[in-house]
């Protein structure tokens, strides 16, 4: 007999930890509240001595059981499991076994209780529609707690909820000034990671009742960079549309971070219009850049140089004309551009020797190669490019890369311009 109240406990025979890990965490608000105080069933709740009640916890009849009246105990966990839907585990299933099997503790009937909790293919949640498809959506709660929208199959919709009107989804339309796409955003709850981000076919617009976007600041999946070359920060969106921002652009992003592109940018000779888009700055790799690349990149003010890193300037022999070859062009220059170049000494080719034949090259000149490369060996324009430049101005077109002789070697490879 008990005598002193404080050695008193209320026990949930299938205690809240273990019924949330269970499903529980699946279940309303409400529902969760009627399971911790079901009154409505007399073996839900136990008055039990406080020394039980702690020596039990939250374990399950895998590693706890009461050390007398064992078959009450496995009877009264089985039904409230079974009036609440709550499933048992493997270790949990093999131990109940143990008093259960008809043998332990009899084979009597047992009384079940009235049912909570219907079988989860039968429950229902709230219904969201996609405004812009045919998208329904159930919000389930996943195991933190949170709603998820679940897309609902036609034979759920017809079966469960007997193709219940669902509540159009929250949603808003947003685009980038610069830009035509319209993205609808779908407000799912628990905050902005979850919202749903879509760019919109016209399709879909159309169906979503030609909504007017309101200009965004801000789209997610946009990527924000700057060029090794330049101060100014560029954003990509997901449809591929690149744009230079203004101060105040980049400020209704909300100051966005970017990556910053440490060997890539745009360079420009202070004396010629031609521009280079660098893949190595520093050790002077890149091509011509067109006007075309130029505005799909959102048009990016290249650093303007007197010289490239690897550059030449080359004449023939007896020929007073003289070439530069660089990544953003091979071609003849004009006296004008010769001298704002800085007069630099043309390498000669071709000279005659003394014996007839050509000079040998001096040190710094690389060896001929020879015809040892052609259209194969490169896997884009650009590494062709590099190796004439390299030979051009010595040998001239030793592997018969520039096929029409406009100084652009292999423009059938990709990335030419």
């Amino acid at each position: 007999m008990w005598t002193n109240t404080s050695d008193v406990s209320i026990d949930h025979v299938v205690p809240l930890a273990e019924a949330w890990r269970s499903v529980a965490w699946s279940w309303t608000t409400a529902q969760r509240t009627a399971f911790a105080n079901d009154l409505g069933y007399e073996h839900s709740l136990d008055a039990v001595t406080d020394n039980v009640d702690q020596s039990k916890g939250d374990q399950d009849p895998a590693t706890w059981m009461p050390t007398v009246g064992q078959c009450d105990y496995a009877i009264r966990w089985v039904t409230v499991k079974w009036r609440w839907n709550i499933g048992v585990d493997d270790a949990e299933r093999a131990a109940l076994g143990n008093y259960l099997n008809g043998t332990q503790c009899g084979t009597a009937p047992v009384s079940l209780p009235t049912k909570m909790i219907i079988d989860a293919s039968q429950q229902k949640w709230p219904l969201h529609k996609i405004v812009y498809d045919s998208t329904i959506c159930e919000l389930k709660p996943d195991s933190g707690g949170n709603q998820v929208p679940v897309q609902l199959s036609y034979e759920r919709w017809q079966d469960v909820y007997n193709f219940q009107t669902p509540t159009p989804a929250s949603t808003d339309f947003v685009k980038y000034p610069w830009s035509p796409t319209v993205y609808a955003v779908t407000f799912w709850p628990g905050g902005e990671d979850n919202w749903m981000w879509t760019p919109l076919s016209f399709e879909q617009w159309n169906t979503a009742g030609k909504p007017f976007p309101r200009i965004a600041g801000w789209i997610k999946g946009s990527y924000y960079y700057q060029w090794r070359t330049g101060a100014e920060i560029f954003v990509a969106g997901e449809d591929g549309i690149k744009h230079k921002l203004t101060g105040a652009e980049w400020a209704a992003s909300g100051y966005r971070s970017f990556d910053y592109k440490v060997a890539e940018g745009f360079l420009k000779l202070t004396w010629a219009p031609e521009v280079a888009r660098m893949t190595d700055v520093v050790n002077g790799a890149g091509r011509p850049l067109g006007y075309t690349e130029w505005a799909a990149e959102g048009f990016p003010t290249p650093s303007t140089v007197q010289r490239i890193t690897g550059d030449q300037f080359y004449q023939d022999y007896g020929n007073p004309t003289v070439y530069y070859a660089g990544p953003n062009m091979n071609r003849p220059v004009t006296f004008a551009e010769w001298q704002a170049a800085g007069s630099p000494i043309p390498i000669v080719r071709n000279a005659p020797s003394g014996g007839g034949g050509t000079t040998p090259p001096p040190s710094s000149q690389p060896a001929n190669p020879g015809d040892s490369v052609n259209c194969n060996s490169f896997n884009y324009w650009y590494e062709a490019q590099n190796w004439f430049n390299t030979y051009y101005p010595y040998y001239g077109d030793v592997a018969q890369l520039d096929s029409n002789n406009n100084g652009i070697a292999r423009e059938t490879l990709p990335g030419a311009p």
